[in-house]
């Protein structure tokens, strides 16, 4: 049932060009398994997602043509056993045998011979494939690429093999004073990180200690600086601006802001709101386009974590890989300067504005600051404020932090996942009129 659920959620991405979260979320099957069973649905389509290039590579001198049209289900069956055989250590016989009954469980039981003998050639040739070096490169859309090359040439080859990484787990706690850090760390089984989060190899959200207590919320370590290089923020009135699902509105009410969270989802929104329960905070929430909203009184400090590629989540969002065609840039950049302008708008005389996207690209991150209203100062980060354990590069005078998705390094445990999302990071203060 597993692997029928994640062939069909796997079809809906590559076949279909369906977002893989949306998919989930609409998925019966997925929703009919057990936490052990979503588990490893997850992790087949992850990898499979992962490193979709390079079982393409494996496959091709094994067919004559990949199978098309109704057939096309048994290509990402084969593509489902390599991933799992090759990258992910899965028994050769036991996925050779498991995949030739799932080709036959979605009706395509004519294609059983040609999936058993191609798998079985590449099961005998499993130990040379993996000894083989990883080729990232091959698993990255054009656009991507290219776009990574460009803005990266001195290090395009570490950033792409990051984004083959798999993502650990990191948790940000409600309350980081005194021994809290270390308690829920032992608690969880997981790892103190130099930003105050805590790392988990994985796990079952809601089955963790401290999920019910609303102790903790799951946020990437990295996510989590753009509301840390606020500054001080308690007592202050902090707009949160495309604030779903509500990571760092979260951070922000910790902080003891006065938050309003401010979205123009009201879908997104009602997850935020659940969230927020769960944690014991209570920001006043508003469906809006930030763009056009304006409040009677002006805010002491704006947050604005832009819609953007999302190119910095791929570890999380591997789906992005199987998007042959490029985001809409220009409309991206768009909105992302029409935030920055809002801001300016909405925050007060002295007020920090804080913006950041997920984006590995320039374009969406140093492109757009470039254009900052006039009426927005840059803020350059401290070198103590900057001391929080990711090597990062600051540009644009110092109020602009670039974290590259390897920028988060535990040299001291071996056994856990490395890495971060990327990031862009700026800061402004709003001058006086």
């Amino acid at each position: 049932m597993a692997r029928l659920a994640a062939l069909n959620l796997i079809e809906d991405v590559m076949g279909k060009g369906l977002p893989l979260q949306e998919s989930i979320a609409r998925s019966r099957e997925y929703d009919a398994l057990d936490a052990r069973d979503r588990r490893f649905c997850r992790r087949i389509i992850s990898l499979t997602l992962r490193h979709h290039g390079e079982a393409s590579a494996i496959l091709a001198p094994h067919l004559n043509r990949p199978p098309k049209g109704k057939n096309r289900k048994a290509g990402f069956v084969l593509m489902m056993a390599v991933t799992e055989m090759i990258m992910g250590g899965g028994e050769p016989h036991a996925v050779v045998d498991q995949s030739v009954r799932l080709v036959k469980a979605v009706e395509l039981a004519h294609l059983g011979g040609l999936t058993n003998a191609v798998l079985r050639k590449i099961a005998a040739e499993a130990e040379t494939l993996k000894a083989r070096p990883a080729d990232a490169w091959a698993n990255l859309p054009t656009w991507l690429a290219r776009a990574i090359r460009a803005d990266w040439p001195d290090q395009a080859d570490a950033v792409a093999a990051s984004l083959m990484m798999t993502p650990p787990l990191d948790l940000s706690l409600k309350n980081t004073g005194g021994d809290n850090t270390r308690h829920w760390a032992e608690q969880l089984g997981g790892t103190p990180l130099p930003n105050g989060s805590i790392r988990l190899t994985e796990g079952h959200v809601p089955a963790l200690p401290g999920y019910d207590d609303g102790a903790w919320w799951v946020q990437d370590a990295a996510a989590s600086l753009p509301a840390r290089l606020m500054g001080d923020i308690a007592g202050k009135r902090v707009a949160d601006i495309c604030a779903a699902p509500g990571g760092k509105t979260a951070q922000l009410c910790a902080a003891g802001a006065d938050v309003t969270a401010i979205d123009v989802s009201a879908n997104r929104l009602e997850r935020l709101n659940e969230n927020m329960a769960r944690l014991g905070f209570t920001p006043q929430i508003v469906v809006a386009d930030a763009t056009r909203w304006r409040p009677d009184t002006k805010f002491d400090a704006i947050m604005i974590d832009a819609p953007c590629s999302a190119t910095g989540t791929i570890r999380r969002r591997p789906d992005i890989l199987c998007h042959d065609n490029a985001p809409d840039f220009a409309s991206l950049r768009q909105v992302q300067s029409g935030l920055l302008a809002a801001a300016a708008d909405l925050v007060r005389p002295g007020g920090v504005v804080i913006f950041a996207t997920c984006s590995l690209l320039k374009r969406e991150g140093e492109g757009i600051i470039t254009k900052a209203p006039e009426t927005l100062r840059p803020m350059p980060f401290t070198e103590a404020e900057l001391n929080l354990g990711f090597r990062a590069d600051t540009s644009a005078g110092g109020h602009a932090l670039r974290l590259m998705p390897n920028a988060l390094r535990l040299d001291s445990t071996a056994d856990m996942p490395q890495g971060n999302d990327g990031f862009f990071i700026s800061r402004f203060e709003r001058a006086a009129e």
